[in-house]
């Protein structure tokens, strides 16, 4: 009853509530030990829901948008909703990665909805998917570590007139288990080892989008925006917001192959809250980011397209050791489209944040990404990049935290039977801290996975996944990062029925 009046209470003269008051009720319902947790950081404005309600809002602005665009579509294109629930139990020996081990049973609820809109067709149109997923996990002898996850996903790309083109993503995640937080927008940097092996609480809120208007001719004008929400419960780490605005002015050179030239700016601003370590003196770590750069966008080929930019950025800030920072700025990415497959190659230069250590940093990453059909059953991706971060400043620790990040995910998934599906996954991820205090850490993923269709809304799957983080040399650890191992077996039964208009 009490979910019921929970439930009531949301929808009768609380409409301003936010998603994550509403899953605080059921949290208090769960398990009230942390009900005077979450009041003293509500009291202490440590609101870990900043950018939730802003979400809120633009889901339902792109809603919106997407009935609007959807009106007087093609027959062909369609509006495809899966609501889902999956019920799995899980062993894991390991709940906390720590070096000694507590092993426990843990119930997953996972109710979901995804919405897609596609064209059938090759033409354009409007796409657009939100995917969100609320995970309860009840442990059967750690109960005191219950909690719900929540993760979601947001794609729309619309041409809202003839004149003006629409991109959004958004990424959200809530979550109090390590191995959930693997997906990001952004390339992985291993800024964050702390939080990336402690059991507790973090979100994630990472979105950008993009408004191209035509002004006539072969002008174009293009406004940008994106934001980062990282808010952790780690003393070790600060807190990160960041939020970027921008404009670019392009000249078309070719309107069939949309190759244009352009010019571009936009601000970066950087600003971090400490979690109880932090010294007071460098609570205020905020700077901003300034970058101008010129570039061209060309498809080489109807299969072959190339995007750079060349620029100069510099930062701005009331702390003296954050201020006048100088880099020479870069992206360069270059996309081939197979007839089985899309693969793709990019470099980025650009001064940013040191994430949980704050500071100004100048980050270098060279990313590669492939996904090729091997064969009408086997499917192989690959995703891989390496990042270097130099220290131009530190907030939190006097230091260096400068470093090398080596990442490579390749998986494979093969189709044995119409139902049947097997796949494998390895991800292996090295930071090396360039000034031989530190001990190098290098990071194991191993995922085997197999699911059948018993019907084809119902489906019975079973996972087996490893994980393990080993230290290399140094003298000292970062706080809290340990050697472990981790091993996790799952079997769930998901329906998703596809309801299609």
């Amino acid at each position: 009853m009490m979910i019921w009046q929970i439930l009531a209470g949301a929808t009768r003269g609380q409409a301003g509530l936010g998603m994550e008051e509403i899953m605080g009720g059921f949290t208090i319902w769960w398990h009230g030990r942390r009900l005077a947790l979450r009041q003293k950081r509500l009291q202490e404005g440590h609101s870990y829901v900043a950018g939730i309600g802003r979400l809120e809002g633009i889901i339902v602005v792109l809603l919106a948008l997407v009935a609007t665009a959807a009106y007087g579509q093609e027959p062909s294109q369609r509006l495809t909703l899966t609501p889902s629930l999956s019920l799995g139990e899980r062993y894991d020996d390991n709940i906390f990665e720590s070096p000694t081990k507590t092993h426990d049973f843990v119930t997953v609820l996972s109710p979901g909805i995804r919405v897609q809109y596609l064209p059938t067709a090759p033409t354009l149109g409007t796409q657009f998917d939100f995917d969100y997923r609320a995970d309860f996990e009840f442990f059967h002898d750690n109960t005191d570590q219950n909690n719900i996850a929540h993760r979601l996903s947001l794609t729309l790309a619309s041409p809202l007139t003839p004149s003006l083109q629409v991109r959004v993503r958004e990424l959200l995640q809530v979550s109090e288990d390590p191995s959930g937080r693997d997906e990001r927008l952004s390339a992985p940097l291993g800024l964050r080892p702390v939080s990336q092996q402690q059991r507790t609480r973090t979100i994630r809120n990472e979105a950008d989008g993009r408004a191209d208007i035509r002004l006539g001719g072969r002008l174009s004008l293009g406004v940008l925006f994106a934001s980062l929400i990282e808010d952790v419960d780690i003393p070790e780490e600060l807190d990160e917001f960041r939020y970027t605005v921008g404009t670019e002015l392009g000249y078309a050179l070719n309107v069939m192959r949309d190759s244009r030239v352009f010019v571009a700016y936009q601000v970066t601003f950087e600003s971090f809250r400490d979690n109880g370590l932090v010294p007071q003196e460098n609570e205020d770590a905020s700077f901003q980011v300034h970058a101008i750069s010129t570039g061209v966008r060309h498809e080489l080929t109807p299969t072959l397209a190339v995007n750079a930019a060349l620029g100069y950025s510099f930062t701005s800030s009331d702390a003296p050791q954050k201020d006048g920072h100088k880099a020479v700025n870069a992206n360069f990415e270059l996309t081939k489209t197979f007839s089985s497959g899309r693969a793709s190659l990019s470099y980025v230069r650009r001064l940013t944040s040191g994430q949980g250590e704050g500071g100004v940093g100048l980050e270098d990453t060279v990313s590669a990404i492939a996904s090729i059909n091997l064969t009408g059953k086997l499917k192989a991706d690959l995703n891989g990049n390496v990042s270097w971060f130099d220290a131009r400043s530190v907030t939190i620790s006097s230091r260096s935290s400068s470093q090398r990040f080596f990442s490579i995910r390749p998986s494979l998934t093969y189709q044995i039977l119409r139902p049947w599906r097997a796949s494998v996954a390895y991800a292996y991820e090295y930071t090396d801290y360039t000034d031989n205090t530190l001990a190098n850490l290098s990071d194991h993923r191993l995922l085997l996975g197999t699911s059948f269709d018993l019907r084809e809304w119902l489906v019975l799957g079973l996972s087996y996944s490893y994980r393990a983080r080993r230290l290399h040399g140094g003298n000292v650890t970062v706080g809290g990062v340990d050697e472990f191992s981790r091993n996790q077996v799952m079997l769930t039964l998901t329906a998703k029925p596809a309801l299609r208009f």
